[in-house]
C-alpha cells in the first residue's frame, strides 16, 4: 500500500508541474494575442539592410529551403503574411512587389542582386548571399507578372495569403531600378488559432492541476486516516 501511495503522490506532482506548464503556456498566448497592431498582424521589429546591388530578393519556396520557415511555427495557423520597407531617404521611391517564382527569377536573370538565403526573428535579422550582374532591362513597377506590389516613397507594403498554393519571390528595389539600396525592413503575419490555442491551454492546465492536487491531498488523507495494525 505504501507503494502505491508513493506512486499516487508522484502522478499526482507530474499532473501538477504539467498542468501548471500549460496554464502558463495559456497566459503567454493571451498575452500575445493582444501584441497584434490594428491590422491584427504579429510584428517584428526593423532590420536595416544596405545593399550596391540593384535588388534584394528573397524566395517564398514551399517545402524545405524555405528562408521563412523559421517564422511559420505553425505552419498551418499562419494566414497572411506582410513585409514592409522604407527608404533612409525619405525622397527616394521603393517598389515592393511579389511574384511566381519562374517570372521574378527571368527578370532577375543576370540583375546584380542580394538573395536573401534566411530570415532570424526577435531580433529580424536578414542574412543575404550576393548575386552579380547588371541592371534591369526594365523598371520594376513596369512588368505585369507581380500578384502584388506597392511603389513611391514612405513605408511600402506588400501582403498575400502565405498558404498560397506555389513558389514565390519577393522583390525589393528603387522605383527607377537604380543600384544601391539602404531601407528598412520589417516583417509582420497573422496568426489564426493563438486565441483558440491559449484558451485551450488554460481550460486543460486548469484541468490537470486540480486532479493533480487532489490525487496528492487524497492520498495524504487517506494516508493518514488508515487505521494501523498492532
Amino acid at each position: 500500500m505504501n507503494r502505491w501511495r508513493t506512486v499516487l503522490i508522484l502522478v499526482g506532482i507530474v499532473l501538477v508541474a504539467v498542468g501548471g506548464a500549460t496554464l502558463i503556456g495559456g497566459g503567454v498566448g493571451l498575452w500575445a494575442n493582444q501584441q497584434r497592431d490594428r491590422d491584427g498582424f504579429f510584428t517584428t521589429g526593423h532590420e536595416r539592410f544596405t545593399t550596391d546591388a540593384f535588388a534584394l530578393s528573397l524566395p517564398w519556396f514551399e517545402g524545405e529551403g524555405d528562408p521563412a520557415a523559421s517564422f511559420v511555427v505553425f505552419e498551418n495557423m499562419l494566414g497572411d503574411f506582410r513585409i514592409r520597407v522604407a527608404s533612409r531617404d525619405a525622397a527616394a521611391p521603393l517598389f515592393i512587389g511579389i511574384g511566381a517564382a519562374a517570372d521574378v527569377s527571368r527578370y532577375l536573370n543576370g540583375v546584380g542582386h542580394d538573395e536573401v538565403t534566411e530570415i532570424e526573428f526577435a531580433p529580424l535579422k536578414v542574412t543575404s548571399i550576393s548575386r552579380p550582374g547588371a541592371g534591369p532591362a526594365g523598371r520594376p513597377a513596369g512588368q505585369t507578372f507581380w500578384v502584388a506590389s506597392d511603389t513611391g516613397t514612405g513605408p511600402r507594403t506588400v501582403t498575400w495569403d502565405a498558404g498560397a498554393q506555389g513558389d514565390w519571390i519577393i522583390v525589393v528595389m528603387n522605383a527607377d531600378g537604380s543600384a544601391g539600396i539602404d531601407a528598412d525592413l520589417s516583417t509582420g503575419a497573422t496568426l489564426s488559432g493563438v486565441l483558440p490555442l491559449a484558451i485551450g491551454a488554460l481550460i486543460a492546465g486548469g484541468v490537470l492541476l486540480t486532479i493533480g492536487v487532489a490525487v496528492i491531498i487524497l492520498t495524504i488523507t487517506a494516508r493518514r486516516s488508515a487505521p494501523r495494525v498492532a
